[in-house]
């Protein structure tokens, strides 16, 4: 991956050692001043180094690589649903935003690239049809092996979202069990991204939308909510999230059981 902060300062630092060389070896002393623009470039190009360096990802985003493409199509019907076109705008879109957060991993030395990707994936699903879409509210991610306990929530848990400070927190154990079997397990990431969706966006279409109640939602997805309140370890305090998760893993249930609040959902995201 070309690093465009990294080539500019190779290319100011020799111009910088050409320039030296002629000024004090060649005999043009008095031309030392060429020196001062060239090295106050250097120190700007070092200071913004990570703007530099997201304007350059942003204007030539390249795809994820082939082995999260085939997760992707393997494991997430909204990708497989798109068209090749549509495929490549939302790898390019992913991997773009997995650059633009934030990553520390808890006691981890590394976080994977797989990872990463299960984590932002519905991010891109929640926005794929907006021009906005990385978030920009929501910057840092921390990860935790497992279930952890917080100041916020002393009791062991999966997941967990900031507005105020801009963080979510997931257990890649939850993380990636919901990814790998979406139909057996409830996707803690989609979960706070709907979240953050329904804090950072506002939708016209949601106005005076009557959302789905507990038992509605039942009869929707593979699992009850005494199960997903029990593999997020937190009880659900927005039943919103719990439907977005619904309509973009259970479409097909969700029309079918309730086709007037599908459309509705699909207006919103579409």
């Amino acid at each position: 991956m070309l690093r465009y902060d990294r080539l500019l300062l190779i290319i100011l630092v020799f111009f910088l050692v050409g320039l030296f060389y002629w000024v004090y070896y060649m005999g043009h002393e008095e031309n030392s001043f060429y020196l001062i623009p060239v090295v106050m470039a250097i120190v700007t190009v070092y200071i913004f180094t990570p703007q530099i360096e997201w304007w350059g990802n942003a204007k030539y985003p390249i795809r994820v690589d082939k082995v999260i493409r085939k997760m992707l199509l393997d494991k997430v019907s909204f990708y497989r649903r798109l068209t090749d076109e549509e495929q490549a705008r939302f790898d390019k879109r992913l991997w773009l935003s997995i650059r633009h957060k934030d990553w520390t991993g808890m006691k981890l030395k590394n976080i994977p690239e797989d990872i990463k990707a299960m984590v932002m994936t519905p991010a891109i699903i929640l926005t794929f049809y907006k021009s906005s879409y990385l978030f920009e509210d929501y910057e840092r991610i921390y990860l935790y092996k497992h279930p952890f306990p917080s100041p916020r929530y002393s009791k062991w848990h999966a997941s967990e979202i900031h507005h105020e400070d801009g963080l979510l927190i997931f257990s890649i154990e939850q993380l990636f069990n919901a990814f790998l079997h979406p139909n057996k397990y409830y996707n803690i990431a989609l979960h706070e991204w709907a979240g953050a969706y329904l804090h950072e966006y506002t939708l016209d279409s949601f106005v005076g939308m009557k959302w789905l109640d507990k038992e509605e939602l039942n009869q929707i997805g593979p699992y009850d909510f005494t199960a997903i309140e029990a593999w997020l370890g937190l009880p659900v305090e927005d039943l919103r999230q719990v439907c977005i998760h619904h309509f973009i893993q259970f479409p097909s249930a969700m029309k079918q059981a309730f086709p007037d609040f599908f459309m509705k959902m699909k207006e919103a995201f579409s």
